[in-house]
């Protein structure tokens, strides 16, 4: 589909469209009835769970059989001898709406100490909504692009009713599943002209979310996440206040957040040990005062003790650590410990503006991340590649919710797949398959990307969207900020 920039606008005004946009049939693939052919199943089912030159029968976005020599029976079929299918990839915690300007920031930066700063008190205030649907299309077709077919989406630029729509509209556009969680950040108080003071802005922040936000969470559920034939739900993040509010004030919003039944709960949890009750220090008040639960996902946690972790277990919760993220940080991430006390964890790019979007560079940094010390290099020494491909399929969909659904390929399960090429001379040839893939896969390996059975990718290229059209128009939104972003003066 190729879109001019109007059309873009036009598709962030209505729901009905984007609607027609983001469910079109895509080539000559039915959408109820589709045969992998001939693939060698890596199932994540198991460590033992990898079947060769098998087939997918696919009906109605579900997997309905996985055997040898299936009967195609007027199902679309797709060729896959040779290649390696995989569950879609889950990202628990990625910041969608930077992709717009991923490199404006690189972690790899001196530049990026004043990240909190620059991205989100003033980049996030210097889109407009036609700025904010472009880069939240672009963000969930990275996410496909790379083999990753459900994301937890933070979305913690929250300026404006229009804008967080957009947001919302630009998500579901792109096809990609998973959670749109609306965040409870208060503020902003200032805008492009404005001058302001980075102090102010903080304190700002860090206030309670007031009645607007909890109205604007109402409606984009009622608007766009009806049915019960979407991939992409509606989700909550919290407004993170760890450390400034009250456990009061969290049991509150965690009622508020609830009752507009939100898939999942997300939060970035940066504990606070120093603070004295009743402020909210972190996983262990919440364990205290009742509120963690199924429906709640941390992001990051480095610093949750190991009883806390006990305390996530055995509520249903689970985490999100950022690998790359957490790389330069005084604490490794939490994978090796999440893992050893059976708390189900996943992986997440956070910070879209600096980071690479080729999801296995992700998979295979939590694993060297373990390393960083003495007891993550010992945990590390009990895993396996499955193990750490796990964290992104099995254990990712577990942690974020979605255990039933999503993960593995198995009969019942979503159809949420990756075909990935490995006729490449430097694609691994010998070891299991999960060896392969982590020891070798990159984004340039994945050729097809399906989401409750439609194929979304395949050939290696996108189908949604004109990739060239798209660039054209994320080019002159990444002009616009960029130059707004000049005229808000943070003091």
């Amino acid at each position: 589909m190729k879109l001019t920039r109007k059309d873009f606008l036009k598709l962030a005004a209505s729901t009905s469209a984007v609607s027609v946009a983001g469910c079109a049939t895509v080539g000559a693939t039915s959408a109820n009835r589709t045969l992998i052919r001939g693939a060698d199943i890596l199932s994540m089912s198991d460590p033992d769970a990898e079947y060769m030159n098998t087939d997918v029968l696919i009906e109605n976005g579900n997997i309905k059989e996985i055997g040898k020599g299936l009967p195609a029976d007027g199902a679309t079929v797709i060729s896959a001898r040779g290649m390696i299918l995989m569950p879609g990839m889950i990202d628990g915690h990625r910041h969608v709406w930077q992709t717009l300007l991923n490199g404006a920031l690189p972690k790899i930066s001196r530049r990026y100490a004043e990240y909190d700063r620059t991205t989100n008190m003033i980049y996030a205030l210097a889109y407009e909504p036609e700025d904010m649907f472009i880069a939240q299309l672009m963000g969930g077709l990275a996410c496909l692009d790379s083999g990753v077919t459900s994301v937890i989406d933070q979305m913690h630029a929250a300026n404006g009713d229009a804008m967080e729509q957009a947001a919302a509209r630009g998500l579901m556009a792109s096809g990609v599943a998973g959670v749109f969680c609306y965040q409870m950040r208060n503020g902003p108080y200032y805008t492009v002209g404005d001058t302001y003071t980075r102090e102010k802005a903080l304190a700002d922040r860090n206030q309670p979310p007031d009645e607007r936000h909890w109205a604007t969470a109402e409606k984009i559920r009622d608007l766009y996440f009806g049915g019960k034939d979407k991939v992409l739900h509606f989700g909550i993040g919290l407004s993170g206040s760890v450390g400034t509010q009250t456990v009061e004030q969290a049991a509150l919003e965690f009622q508020r957040a609830r009752s507009l039944s939100a898939r999942t709960l997300t939060q970035h949890m940066n504990q606070r040990p120093g603070v004295e009750p009743p402020i909210l220090r972190g996983v262990g008040d919440l364990h205290e005062a009742g509120l963690l639960g199924p429906d709640y996902l941390i992001s990051h946690g480095v610093d949750v003790t190991d009883e806390e972790l006990v305390f996530l277990r055995d509520a249903g919760s689970g985490v999100c650590s950022t690998v790359m993220g957490e790389f330069p940080y005084a604490k490794p991430s939490i994978h090796g410990r999440a893992h050893e006390a059976g708390v189900n964890v996943s992986i997440g790019i956070d910070v879209s503006i600096a980071l690479t979007h080729d999801y296995f560079e992700h998979v295979r940094s939590a694993y060297w991340n373990l390393f960083r010390s003495d007891r993550g290099a010992n945990l590390a020494k009990t895993l396996d590649t499955f193990d750490v491909l796990d964290f992104a399929t099995r254990s990712g969909a577990r942690a974020i919710g979605f255990g039933d659904e999503l993960g593995t390929v198995e009969k019942g399960k979503r159809a949420d797949l990756v075909l990935l090429k490995t006729d490449r001379l430097g694609f691994s040839k010998l070891g299991s398959l999960a060896d392969r893939v982590v020891t070798s896969a990159t984004q340039a390996d994945v050729d097809t990307v399906l989401v409750a059975g439609k194929t979304l990718k395949s050939g290696g290229k996108l189908l949604k969207f004109s990739q060239t059209s798209l660039a054209a128009d994320a080019a002159a939104s990444r002009t616009n900020v960029l130059e707004r972003a000049s005229r808000i003066n943070l003091l």
